[in-house]
């Protein structure tokens, strides 16, 4: 009995040490990529693999904007965003277009100012950035005075 006991545990003791060799050998990140590298090509005419849609790339939507001007022209501009606003001269409000690459203006609003002179006359001008006048003096125009022919003491 003594001898089939210890037969047992010699048993016991030999397979529980031989169960790590039996084990798979460890992986070898080298020889798994070389494999990888030289596998056939897969079939060319095999449909490929759908991907998930979260996984793939966002692009972003472009967006397109378009200001109308006051001369019939239009300014657009794209972008993940953007903004445009039309021309309103009675408004001074000059059109542009905003988006990814900046912004882009109309041309500016045309103007004109006339002034009746003290001798029956008047005196008319015409410019795109400033415009006024001043009764029995002047019509200002883009930087230009256009003076009465006697016009007196005028304030500027």
């Amino acid at each position: 009995m003594k001898r089939r006991l210890s037969f047992g545990i010699a048993l016991l003791t030999l397979a529980f040490c031989a169960l790590p060799a039996f084990a798979a050998a460890p992986a070898d990140p080298a020889a798994d990529a070389l494999a990888a590298i030289f596998a056939p090509a897969p079939d060319p005419g095999a449909p490929s693999q759908p991907q998930d849609a979260a996984k793939r790339p966002h692009i972003p939507t472009k967006s397109t904007c378009v200001a109308n001007c006051w001369d019939g022209s239009t300014r657009t501009c794209t972008g993940a965003s953007c903004s445009a606003v039309n021309s309103n001269c009675s408004s001074g409000q000059v059109g542009s277009c905003t988006g990814d690459s900046g912004t882009s203006s109309c041309p500016p609003c045309p103007c004109s100012a006339s002034t009746t002179c003290s001798t029956s006359s008047s005196v008319f001008c015409s410019g795109t950035t400033e415009c006024f006048s001043v009764t029995n003096c002047y019509a200002y125009c883009d930087g230009v005075y256009h003076w009465c022919a006697r016009h007196g003491v005028c304030p500027l």
